[in-house]
């Protein structure tokens, strides 16, 4: 499969489902975008937004307000019925361990207990400061009441390629908090899109995925033995089955084998 090949498939089933969708790839060693696909549609973000939840709180640690080792108290009236981690009632955690649950399991309550000690504010003003257009945190998690008064969260396939690529080339924070960020990633549990139809254990990712009725998206930054890439689809109004969305997790899953077999191919 050549470039041309690659961009014809990926029309092909975009225009097959009935969704919208945005998708884009970026290749790290050329530093060229391979696919775009309505890559700067700002849609509803789902659990993408816990990324620059966790770099905001990062930025926080290189600034000194905040410690990863500092120990946050999660009350029993944050803890919400869908968390599989705060379940047993532990009072405190570190920040380094909420921002991990938030990330590989997404869990919800972690990312409450962020939202709430950092403030949404310094969320949008740091997302502000990496000259994202399209993303904006305005309600917490399982917040049903901010959504019928009209408040969601958002982003777009690329303003998370800005994010993951000041992560890739170590652009914000230190090398040392970049490093911690793309670990918490690669420890990602989700994986029924991207790596859906991929069995290669040598391809990593230091990814987020976010799923809600009708919409899911996987993104972040794919790693081969030889190269690296920035993967981002996202598909929303998918009118298939509400519960788990196989339709646009089958999507995801056929759009990043693609791109896998691309770079597998030896193409340069």
């Amino acid at each position: 499969m050549n470039n041309r090949e690659l961009n014809e498939y990926a029309q092909r089933e975009v225009l097959n489902i009935d969704a919208n969708v945005s998708l884009l790839v970026y290749d790290y060693a050329h530093d060229e975008t391979l696919l775009s696909i309505d890559a700067e549609r700002k849609l509803v973000s789902a659990s993408t937004i816990k990324t620059p939840i966790m770099l905001t709180a990062l930025d926080r640690v290189q600034n000194g307000t905040l410690k990863i080792d500092q120990i946050l108290p999660v009350e029993s009236k944050e803890i919400l019925e869908d968390t599989e981690v705060f379940d047993h009632g532990e009072p405190a955690y570190s920040l380094e361990e909420l921002l991990t649950w938030m990330i590989i399991n997404s869990d919800n309550t972690a990312t409450n207990v962020l939202i709430e000690w950092l403030g949404m504010g310094a969320v949008n003003t740091y997302s502000d400061s990496l000259g994202l257009e399209s993303t904006v945190l305005e309600r917490k998690m399982l917040d049903w009441d901010a959504l019928r008064a009209g408040r969601n969260n958002f982003t777009s396939a690329a303003d998370q390629l800005i994010i993951f690529t000041k992560l890739y080339h170590q652009l914000i924070l230190t090398p040392a908090l970049c490093g911690l960020a793309i670990r918490i990633l690669k420890q990602q549990r989700d994986f029924s899109s991207a790596f859906r139809y991929i069995a290669d254990p040598s391809l990593t990712a230091a990814h987020k995925t976010g799923g809600l009725d009708h919409l899911n998206h996987d993104v972040g930054i794919f790693y081969l033995p030889d190269r690296a890439y920035y993967f981002g689809c996202f598909v929303t109004d998918c009118m298939g089955e509400t519960e788990e969305n196989p339709l646009a997790q089958k999507l995801i899953g056929r759009l990043s084998k693609s791109v896998y077999e691309f770079y597998k191919g030896g193409l340069q």
